[in-house]
């Protein structure tokens, strides 16, 4: 197998940036807010401003984890995740597609690909990430070890 790049789309990451750049400047404006009001603190106040803050907290831990897990690109000898990490085909282990039923057509579509190795690392693949996922997922599909799938 010659070198394969992942390519991922970068629409997630500014819609991120931008999101944030939203709920910051409003979290942190009803933050001071409800600690300058001239009666005292106002604690609905900071709990509301604070709340904005948490949750854009969580979306970006969320989309930074699933990004360092994420493959960057395939060699012959393995693989290399965003996070600069390699993990050797020697290592490999399995290959778990997770997928997802669709409430409203009833049609059942992959989710998640989880490539497993033997040292316990772990690579994530995201299909509604990747521009070229149908080379990708021939190549994972010819990965020699178990596949299986699994609805979540």
């Amino acid at each position: 197998m010659k070198r394969l790049e992942v390519r991922t789309s970068r629409l997630q990451f500014i819609m991120l940036v931008l999101v944030g750049l939203f709920m910051v400047p409003l979290g942190l404006l009803l933050v001071v807010n409800g600690l300058t009001k001239g009666s005292g603190p106002s604690l609905s106040m900071l709990m509301i401003g604070l709340m904005p803050l948490l949750i854009y907290g969580v979306v970006a831990w969320l989309f930074l984890r699933a990004y360092r897990r994420s493959a960057r690109y395939f060699t012959d000898e393995g693989l290399v995740l965003n996070d600069g990490k390699s993990l050797a085909w020697a290592d490999l282990s399995r290959v778990v597609e997770q997928t997802r039923l669709n409430r409203v057509t009833g049609a059942t579509f992959i989710w998640r690909i989880e490539i497993h190795f033997k040292n316990g690392g772990e690579a994530w693949l995201l299909p509604t990430k990747i521009s070229n996922f149908s080379e990708v997922y021939a190549a994972v599909r010819s990965l020699p070890c178990e596949q299986t799938e699994v609805r979540v």
